[in-house]
C-alpha cells in the first residue's frame, strides 16, 4: 500500500484534493490529522485488496465509511457491508478484517490509536452471532447511516451519538440550512470535523469563513473559537470528534474565559 508524504493537521483537507493526488482504482493511505489522542487515516481499498486481520488488544478503532462498500468482519460478529456515512467500530481485542467489495475505491476513514500497529494477527471467528441486536447507541458496531436518516428524518435538526469511549465522542449532527451555532472554544483539546452531505461555513478564530462540503475536513487547534453555518440549499450531515470530556466555553457568555488563540 502507498503512503505519500504526510499533511497533517490542515484546517481544511478537501476531497477532491486528496483524491487528485493518487491514481484512481489505487491502494494507499494517508494520514490527515494527528492530534495526540488519534491518527486519522484516508485510505483506499479497491476490490480485491487483501485483507490483514489484526487485533488492537488495548484501544478502539473505528472507520467512516466514505464511498464504494467495504466488508468488515468484526470479532465474531456476523460480516457487516457498510457504505456511505457508516460508522463502524472494531472494540478493543476484536479481530479485524476487512474487505472492500464494491466502488472503484472503497474510500474510508481510519479513526485509531497514533501508536496503532498491525503486529497482533487475528483469527478466523469459530462461529458468528448477530451483530448489536437489541442494543442501543453509542458504541454500536455499526452505526448505518441510512437508519439515522429512516429514524430521524431529512426535515428538522437532530443529532446521534455514534461513539463514546475513553479517547473520543464522535457526533452525527443533521442540520438544516440557515443553522448557525453558537460561538465557542475548547481548553485543551483539539477538534475535527469531517462533511457528509450539504455545505458548511466554518468561522475559524479571525480568518475568513471557509465552506465545505461532503468528503471535507476540517480541523481546529485547541483554545481557538469557531462556529458553523449550514449554507446552500440542502440539509448538511457532519460528524464530530472531539475528546469525551469536552468542555465548551461559549464567547457570547460575558462570564466564559477568552479564547487564546482567538
Amino acid at each position: 500500500m502507498t503512503s505519500p508524504p504526510q499533511t497533517t493537521n490542515l484546517t481544511v483537507t478537501r476531497h477532491a484534493d486528496v483524491m487528485a493526488r493518487h491514481p484512481s482504482g489505487s491502494r494507499w493511505a494517508e494520514v490527515l490529522i494527528e492530534d495526540g489522542r488519534n491518527r486519522m487515516v484516508w485510505i483506499s481499498g479497491p476490490p480485491g485488496t487483501p485483507p490483514d486481520p489484526h487485533i488492537h488488544p488495548d484501544f478502539n478503532e473505528f472507520w467512516v465509511i466514505l464511498d464504494g462498500v467495504t466488508r468488515y468482519q468484526i470479532g465474531q460478529y456476523e460480516p457487516i457491508d457498510a457504505e456511505w456515512g457508516d460508522i463502524v467500530i472494531a472494540p478493543a481485542g476484536f479481530s479485524h478484517d476487512i474487505r472492500p467489495i464494491e466502488g472503484d475505491q472503497a474510500i474510508r476513514l481510519g479513526i485509531t490509536h497514533p501508536n496503532s500497529n498491525h503486529d497482533i494477527k487475528g483469527i478466523p471467528p469459530s462461529r458468528l452471532i448477530p451483530v448489536d441486536e437489541g442494543l442501543s447507541p453509542p458504541n454500536l458496531i455499526h452505526t448505518p447511516m441510512k437508519r439515522l436518516l429512516e429514524t430521524h428524518g431529512t426535515d428538522t435538526n437532530w443529532k446521534e451519538l455514534a461513539v463514546l469511549d475513553s479517547r473520543n465522542r464522535a457526533l452525527v449532527t443533521h442540520e438544516l440550512p440557515g443553522t448557525v451555532n453558537r460561538r465557542y472554544w475548547h481548553p485543551d483539546m483539539d477538534k475535527w470535523w469531517v462533511v457528509l452531505a450539504g455545505e458548511i461555513e466554518f468561522s475559524i478564530s479571525d480568518r475568513d469563513p471557509v465552506t465545505a462540503g461532503p468528503g471535507d475536513l476540517v480541523f481546529v487547534p485547541g483554545g481557538t473559537s469557531h462556529n458553523l453555518l449550514t449554507v446552500g440549499n440542502e440539509p448538511s450531515i457532519r460528524i464530530t470528534m472531539t475528546a469525551p470530556d469536552i468542555v465548551h466555553h461559549y464567547t457570547d457568555d460575558p462570564d466564559a474565559p477568552a479564547a487564546p488563540n482567538g
